[in-house]
């Protein structure tokens, strides 16, 4: 059974795990399937304790930002995707963080996609080692699960039941 918990450092953010043990680090998560992601909210989470919505707003469904969550992988460039949902914070020195939920046309299954611009070049070392290209020049994929504020996961579900 997948649910959501919060992040153990940044406690805006949330996370899936399965079996109550975290989705290991390092993995990108290519294969979501929607029945997965109906099943890790309740309704009504604006009512968790927490903060729901910092600093995150809404993005585009555009060509360019679905390159910028595609990853310049074997997987990534050997499937059509969607954009179900894009979130994106940009912090006053340039930084920009793209949170993305893609459909894959093929396989209806979901890709759980952060994405930095070249501006986060600062970024923790662990971090910065853990990026792959994306079909952007400007952008890298993290290689890693899903970390992301509630607004973002209600919306994802929202999205697919609505």
């Amino acid at each position: 059974m997948y649910t959501l918990i919060r992040h153990s450092v940044w406690t805006g953010a949330w996370q899936m795990t399965k079996n109550n043990r975290n989705v290991p680090p390092g993995l990108m998560q290519y294969k979501v399937s929607q029945e997965v992601i109906l099943s890790l909210l309740p309704n009504g989470t604006k009512n968790i304790n927490c903060v729901y919505n910092k600093d995150w707003s809404f993005a585009q469904h555009t060509l360019e930002n679905l390159q910028k969550l595609t990853p310049n992988t074997k997987t990534g460039k050997a499937n059509k995707w969607k954009i179900i949902l894009i979130i994106k914070a940009t912090s006053e020195d340039g930084k920009e963080c793209l949170k993305g939920a893609l459909l894959n046309k093929d396989t209806n299954e979901i890709a759980l996609m952060t994405s930095l611009n070249k501006e986060h070049g600062s970024a923790p070392e662990r971090v910065v080692k853990r990026l792959v290209k994306s079909l952007h020049n400007d952008y890298k994929i993290c290689q890693c699960k899903m970390i992301a504020p509630l607004v973002f996961w209600d919306e994802l579900k929202n999205r697919l039941l609505y």
